[in-house]
């Protein structure tokens, strides 16, 4: 018996597309520019149980209140991964946005999953026989999705990323400390073509110094006393045809910098102890939250170092700067901390806001996000309250009451003066130094820097 078919000649093209579309295993809805829904294939006709005639033209927002399509118009990019709930179902989507001639005309919604279900099962399949070791490539890389913020600000930050992701060049990330520095480099990595590479991050502040060299560069059998029997790699030979982040380049010694600026120049490692060097295919990203330009003045970092890591700057503005985004990142936030801890937070109570709104942040967004954890474990359900979280840093750390309240003031203002005084003198003393400064007062270089802001010195 012969099969029947229709000649090729006789299907227009648009129906040819129509009909890949029209499928009801995956789905896929478009809108314009309006919101409204200008194509709905099979399978979202048949997750709403209604026709295409009933769904087209109508707002994307009457059937799916929070999806995040109408988004996608303004943003302009692709995402990726985000969970779409609708009816008690979930599904692993993707956004796309629609475009002709460079500009937006629509926003495209695809399950990339459509049961959730399925999805687990698929990446428990995949995932059984992959072991990761802690020493290379992280299970989870942050990507551009993990940008999050439309302030100006925050735009200009996630264009340099996608315009370094397409480069080799060497990035310098600058930033105060919990601002997102390794999120950035890591969206960096996971867009570029080293994505399926190891990423190896590297705190460069955190390894003592008489390690660091064998850290970074490795060592051969016997280079020194307590070395491993057949040598070690560095974290340049693990990060080999991917990306190294060297996070806090500006802790890290001068005579290490001497050595890690021959590698950035002559792209080979020596190991300690070794006869022949090991030739690298590593992009190199750094991060600091110091002033490499002062530290360059002061003698502690080196000027040819700065110039050949200072390809491409990317500066991520502090928290306080950028509070426009605090709502984005609340959701965000609580996303993660809910796929963490297992939590169904969805928002903050209006009075939580407007506390985040009127709070300076100076630990940046790690500061909220400890504060996001610590508010979901201690409310019920979706909506998230800071009543019983017991550390508001807004309100300053608790104290007992004087005695003599009508002399609180001047006490106050008293203590006030001279801690900037006590600060002022120590500058003084140091001839401006801020990192002799912190070492003379027996206080952390961050704590400096707030209390100097704090005071107004310059």
């Amino acid at each position: 018996m012969k099969s029947k078919f229709i000649s090729g000649s006789d299907i227009t093209l648009d129906e040819r597309i129509y009909a890949m579309l029209n499928t009801p295993f995956e789905g896929v809805l478009a809108i314009d520019t309006d919101c409204r829904i200008f194509f709905v294939n099979q399978f979202f006709q048949d997750f709403f149980q209604m026709t295409e005639q009933e769904m087209l033209g109508k707002d994307i927002r009457v059937f799916l209140p929070k999806c995040l399509l109408p988004e996608t118009l303004g943003r302009g990019y692709s995402e990726w991964g985000d969970t779409l709930v609708a009816k008690g179902k979930e599904s692993l989507v993707a956004r796309f946005p629609i475009k002709k001639d460079g500009i937006v005309i629509g926003a495209l919604v695809k399950t990339i999953f459509p049961d959730m279900v399925v999805g687990k099962s698929i990446a428990e399949k995949l995932g059984s026989p992959v072991k990761v070791s802690p020493s290379t490539t992280p299970i989870h890389l942050y990507t551009c999705m993990d940008l999050v913020g439309e302030t100006e600000s925050m735009l200009y930050v996630k264009k340099l990323a996608r315009r370094a992701s397409r480069t080799n060049s060497t990035v310098l990330i600058s930033g105060e400390s919990g601002t997102g520095k390794e999120v950035v480099a890591q969206a960096i990595h996971t867009r570029s073509v080293r994505r399926d590479a190891p990423f190896i991050s590297v705190n460069c502040g955190a390894i003592p110094t008489n390690l660091i060299e064998a850290e970074l560069f490795g060592y051969v059998s016997g280079a020194f006393t307590g070395a491993l029997r057949g040598g070690n790699p560095g974290k340049f030979e693990l990060a080999n045809g991917g990306t190294i982040l060297l996070d806090e380049i500006g802790d890290m010694p001068l005579d290490v910098q001497v050595k890690l600026l021959r590698v950035l120049q002559e792209r080979e490692v020596w190991r300690i102890g070794a006869r022949a060097p090991v030739t690298l295919d590593v992009r190199v990203i750094a991060s600091t939250n110091r002033d490499l330009r002062e530290m360059i003045r002061q003698g502690t970092f080196r000027e040819d170092l700065y110039y050949r890591i200072n390809i491409l700057a990317i500066n991520i503005p502090p928290l306080r700067e950028r509070k426009a985004d605090l709502q984005d990142l609340v959701r965000f936030l609580l996303r993660r901390i809910n796929a963490r801890i297992g939590s169904h937070a969805e928002r903050v109570t209006p009075e939580a806001m407007a506390e985040f709104m009127g709070y300076d942040w100076p630990g940046n967004v790690r500061e909220l996000e400890n504060i996001l954890e610590q508010a979901v474990n201690w409310s019920e359900g979706e909506l998230v309250s800071l009543e019983k979280v017991p550390n508001k840093p807004w309100e300053g750390c608790p104290s007992i009451p004087p005695e003599d309240t009508i002399e609180q003031p001047y006490y106050h203002d008293a203590m006030t003066e001279k801690e900037k005084q006590l600060i002022l003198d120590a500058l003084a003393r140091n001839n401006g130094n801020r990192v002799h400064t912190a070492l003379d007062l027996g206080i952390s270089r961050s704590v400096l820097y707030r209390k100097m802001d704090k005071y107004k010195i310059k």
